[in-house]
């Protein structure tokens, strides 16, 4: 992982000699932990990377990750008690005098610890260097299978989606399809949002009984060797009245046009802005209240964002989600997800799943 580690370090913009990727408990652990030492396995709670300007980098592990770390093939430091873990800390930070964190995904306690172990050294900030925005080949591979993995499950548990059936247990379903698909587990807490809960962006899955009718929103992705997807439809259980296929359509159309602008050197503002005036052209506008997507790897939401508020520029080998949507308090609301690679000859497609409004 020499190369992830001496690009880090060539967007640092104050000189480091030492950088310290320290995770806490889960879901305190820094995915750039994982990036910097190529592990794709274990949770590596209390751990840490210690990487270095030549590229190099060793591990400090616990006994119960050591076997997982030992597929970095990186110098491992063990420990097994909070103490030896506080030497093996004290032992490779001494010596550094200009050392980054990254301050956007370590614990307060956690840099504090590394402050106390190195307390005649200056501490940076290294999170706007460590970039997992553009993807390697192995990374677009596994990514591409998330995306197969998800789009295959939902075909899987559409046909046991019917009026009657509690959200929770869609929800259940879509997780058991994607794990028996091969996915090592959900992305994130599944979404199936029926009738007025659809309206609700970011409702995960409860009780309420569906119904004939119903708008359902189901927004999903696997996990496979850490790797994200995440993939939203929005079925109906029954036939659509006019407003809910006029409101699919608009989502579908608003997707279309911001998929178009998905291309190396284009703003990522101006990705949203397509999808979002699209929209507010229409008798939904107001009613598409979040950004239009964020970059996908080892998070969900990997570093960066196609906002309003977004200054980034698309390049080759990102990989973003378009998602927009349009939501009805009381009604109901439609979301259309793609995760989408950002190629030389313009976007592709990973996710697979219909994108028409579904009729169960």
């Amino acid at each position: 992982m020499s190369s992830r580690v001496k690009r880090i370090y060539s967007h640092v913009k104050e000189g480091v000699d030492l950088i310290v990727f320290a995770n806490s408990t889960d879901p305190h652990v820094d995915m750039s932990f994982m990036y910097a030492t190529g592990l794709l396995d274990g949770l590596f709670e209390g751990c840490a990377a210690f990487c270095y300007p030549d590229g190099s980098a060793e591990i400090a592990t616990s006994a119960l990750e050591e076997e997982a770390a030992k597929r970095s093939a990186l110098p491992l430091h063990r420990f097994f008690t909070r103490k030896e873990r506080d030497g093996v800390y004290r032992t490779l930070l001494k010596g550094h005098r200009r050392i980054g964190l990254n301050f956007a995904e370590i614990t307060h306690k956690a840099a504090e610890e590394i402050r106390k172990f190195a307390p005649k050294a200056k501490f940076v900030d290294v999170s706007q260097a460590v970039m997992r925005l553009v993807k390697e080949p192995k990374e677009i591979a596994l990514l591409r299978k998330a995306a197969r993995v998800a789009s295959q499950a939902l075909g899987d548990t559409l046909p046991n989606i019917r009026a009657g059936r509690t959200e929770s247990e869609v929800a259940a379903d879509l997780v058991y399809a994607m794990q028996r698909r091969g996915a090592t587990g959900p992305s994130f807490r599944t979404i199936v949002g029926s009738g007025p809960n659809s309206a609700e962006p970011h409702y995960t899955a409860g009780p309420r009984k569906i119904r004939k009718g119903d708008l359902i929103v189901i927004d999903f992705g696997a996990r496979c060797d850490l790797y994200c997807s995440d993939v939203t439809r929005t079925v109906i259980v029954g036939r659509p009245t006019a407003r809910q296929r006029r409101m699919h359509d608009v989502v579908r159309r608003a997707q279309a046009e911001a998929l178009k602008r998905m291309r190396p050197g284009t703003k990522a503002k101006a990705v949203d802005t397509a999808a979002r005036s699209l929209i507010d052209a229409t008798e939904f506008k107001g009613r598409f209240i979040h950004g239009l997507g964020h970059s996908i790897g080892l998070a969900v939401h990997d570093g960066g964002g196609l906002n309003q508020a977004s200054d980034l520029v698309l390049r080759k080998d990102m990989v973003f989600t378009n998602e927009p949507g349009v939501y009805v308090p009381g009604f109901g609301g439609v979301r259309i997800e793609d995760d989408v690679l950002i190629t030389a000859s313009g976007p592709q497609l990973l996710s697979a799943a219909p994108r028409g409004l579904i009729e169960l």
